[in-house]
């Protein structure tokens, strides 16, 4: 059956990607479209999951689109009355300042989010780091019957929340091809443990001809993986996580995710790791869930360097739906009906997301199948 997928498209307009219109009127909408207006009224908190981006950045999800959201959920700030409703991300495996709770609550506040320590007891929306170690516990998410996902865990604040919604900037993805809702679902709300696990297959490789030794991949391995020799870049496989951070940072596609072991089982991993979450917060925790792909200043925020990013795209707007595979699915389409071409001419990765929607459709998370609707 196919699902209803809301957009909003963004106004075509000269020097839209320096100045972007304010997409707020346009999340209102899709809150309303999805019948979620005022769901949160009555101070039962949501949860919206942002993506902050790398440090010195500007944020991926803006703090005033997290607020319009939170407006429109019924959880803004009004004076004298308390709201539940917060901002929150994840400990980050691969980029250095998003990889420690102080180290991402620092990245929220320079981003323009406020952190409870901020607030002090005022009313406002605040950034919650999702899984920080001194927080609620981490809440186990058991694998679906002939999953093959053990000891997952997911963001402890999650169970905090009475909602969630997950505002997720579509962005390029050197094992996934482009990362939307489900990859949100499977990997952005998992623990760091969790996530490291979800990664351990993943096996890197230097194309040695193509590596100018130039150490960028070097500065951004977490785990000391990485070491120049002879001029080339060279992995420790015992040391690697499979993060591809330096897949992404490499100028010259040295390192490259096409030749790397275990991409398909990874994006069957998240998949799963998606359905699992999903199933987990609806019945224990009877969470409504929304999704949100953010289409605006898409090469803004991806992890690929330039040599990449082969077609560079405009904004496209926001697409929205209950059903992450459709909101998926919908979000895809419209960026290859954009680039007259398969995804990658924009990711620059030679990767799709196909296997991962396979199995999170096959796994019943939702379906291709939808309905565009403009709002």
């Amino acid at each position: 059956m196919a699902a209803d997928v809301f957009f909003w498209p963004l106004p075509e307009t000269t020097g839209a990607e320096l100045a972007p219109p304010d997409p707020r009127p346009g999340l209102r909408r899709l809150v309303a479209a999805l019948g979620l207006e005022g769901a949160a009224r009555g101070g039962s908190g949501w949860a919206l999951k942002v993506h902050l981006g790398a440090p010195g950045r500007p944020a991926a999800v803006a703090p005033a689109w997290a607020r319009e959201v939170g407006a429109a959920l019924g959880g803004a700030a009004v004076p004298g009355r308390p709201t539940g409703t917060f901002a929150t991300d994840t400990l980050s495996i691969a980029t250095r300042g998003l990889d420690t709770p102080e180290a991402l609550r620092d990245a929220a506040r320079a981003k323009g989010f406020r952190t409870p320590a901020d607030v002090a007891g005022q009313p406002d929306l605040t950034f919650v780091v999702g899984d920080d170690p001194a927080g609620p516990p981490d809440l186990p998410v058991d694998g679906l019957p002939g999953g093959g996902l053990t000891g997952h865990t997911i963001a402890g604040a999650l169970a905090t929340a009475q909602g969630l919604c997950l505002l997720t900037p579509l962005r390029p993805h050197p094992h996934l091809g482009a990362a939307g809702a489900v990859a949100a679902l499977g990997l952005d709300l998992a623990t760091r443990p969790a996530k490291l696990r979800l990664h351990q297959g993943i096996r890197p490789q230097v194309d040695t001809p193509l590596c100018a030794g130039c150490g960028s991949c070097l500065d951004v391995c977490l785990y000391d993986a990485i070491v120049i020799r002879g001029g080339r870049a060279m992995i420790d496989h015992q040391r690697c996580t499979g993060c591809g951070e330096c897949m992404g940072v490499c100028f010259m596609a040295g390192i490259a995710p096409e030749e790397a072991a275990g991409l398909a089982a990874f994006q069957v991993a998240v998949a799963t790791a998606a359905a699992a979450t999903a199933a987990a917060l609806g019945a224990a925790y009877d969470h409504p869930i929304a999704y949100m792909n953010i289409m605006i200043q898409l090469d803004s925020h991806g992890m690929a360097a330039k040599a990449r990013r082969r077609l560079p795209l405009p904004g496209i707007g926001i697409v929205a739906s209950r059903d992450p595979v459709a909101v998926d699915a919908a979000a895809f389409a419209l960026l290859t009906e954009r680039l007259g071409g398969p995804l990658n001419q924009w990711s620059g990765f030679a990767q799709a997301p196909g296997a991962l929607l396979d199995r999170a459709e096959g796994l019943g998370l939702g379906s291709r199948a939808h309905r565009l609707r403009e709002v």
